[in-house]
């Protein structure tokens, strides 16, 4: 299923999307990464800022305009 999920968003072209997995959060297209500590992530996307708060956050991988975020997440905001 992940696969066709990640074939479709590519062929698609949509400007960002955001997966939540148990204790994983997968981010495709955000511009710049505003902050990055275990505690608070901060995303700047194309149309807003997306706030992340939680527990014990690792990247677990990071490309150009994505990344994986692994952690207990307690707070997501949205930001325009």
């Amino acid at each position: 299923m992940h696969l066709y999920k990640t074939m479709k968003n590519f062929l698609m072209d949509f400007n960002y999307y955001i997966d939540m997995y148990e204790e994983k959060i997968h981010v495709f297209n955000y511009i710049d990464i505003e902050k990055l500590t275990s505690t608070e992530i901060i995303l700047a996307m194309p149309s807003f800022t997306l706030t992340l708060k939680g527990v014990s956050f690792v990247v677990k991988r990071l490309e150009k305009r994505e990344i994986l975020i692994e952690g207990i997440l307690e707070d997501v905001r949205f930001t325009r």
